[in-house]
């Protein structure tokens, strides 16, 4: 009865000492069904069909998710898929309260292939990138300007580059750009490189797609491509690119209820 006893204390004890040790480790309160995500002060999702411009053949989607946070940054999820053979990105994208990158993570998949993952981190006016590729491990460091935009290629991170156009001025504007390779098919792989194009604001004008019907701002871009955006969140609602005939539009749109 003895050696009995003993064991059930130190089973009694051993309980005990568990007990305290997940009440330590219990550092989060206790969620509140239906309360507010403190670090979300509005959110947006969508979808985007794209077209072949002059037939409407449909030849993929893109499902995005924004976030925009207390502090005023915004976070762009997205996974955009379409074609033969077939390519699919999986894009993470955090901006500041301007739109200037802070950082994006990228994941690219061409022909059933997997082409490369990277991160991109902003820090003042020097880019860092890590990937992880094919070829091994790359990285490289670049110089960018106080006022450039990267280019992932989901069409909703696309919506961004008109972040420092002076409306003010008018005109043709040159911004500068980081465009990682659409197929990640070199030797590079999803690592870019910076280049300028030619912006300019055509005017403010309503847009109807399958979404609805949306006031935007008219963009051009190098006298081939159009792009319509809408809000101060500048969620792309159209993206016509007549060389390519390719037309790529907002079909679908959640937005919460205090959204703008």
């Amino acid at each position: 009865m003895r050696i009995a006893g003993l064991i059930a204390a130190a089973v009694f004890a051993q309980a005990v000492a568990m007990t305290a040790q997940s009440a330590a480790a219990q550092t989060e309160p206790n969620p509140v069904i239906g309360g507010n995500n403190a670090n979300i002060s509005r959110w947006a999702d969508g979808t985007v069909t794209y077209r072949v411009l002059s037939t409407g053949a449909v030849l993929g989607t893109e499902q995005w998710h924004l976030t925009v946070h207390p502090d005023g940054t915004r976070t762009m999820q997205a996974r955009n898929e379409y074609g033969s053979p077939g390519i699919q990105r999986h894009v993470i994208l955090r901006v500041d309260a301007g739109f200037r990158p802070i950082e994006a993570y990228l994941q690219y998949w061409t022909g059933g292939k997997w082409r490369g993952s990277g991160l991109f981190s902003v820090r003042g006016n020097q880019l860092s990138a890590v990937a992880n590729t094919p070829n091994g491990v790359l990285t490289h460091e670049v110089a960018v300007p106080d006022h450039f935009s990267f280019i992932p290629h989901p069409l909703s991170t696309d919506a961004w580059h008109m972040w420092y156009y002076d409306a003010a001025a008018g005109g043709d504007q040159t911004i500068t750009v980081y465009d990682m390779p659409g197929g990640a098919d070199g030797p590079q792989a999803i690592l870019g490189h910076l280049y300028t194009q030619t912006l300019r604001k055509v005017g403010d004008e309503d847009v109807t797609t399958p979404a609805g019907t949306f006031p935007t701002s008219h963009y051009r871009i190098n006298d081939a491509v159009d792009i319509y955006v809408t809000g101060p969140d500048a969620i792309m609602v159209k993206f016509a690119w007549y060389p390519a005939d390719r037309v790529y539009e907002l079909t679908r749109l959640d937005r919460s209820a205090d959204a703008p």
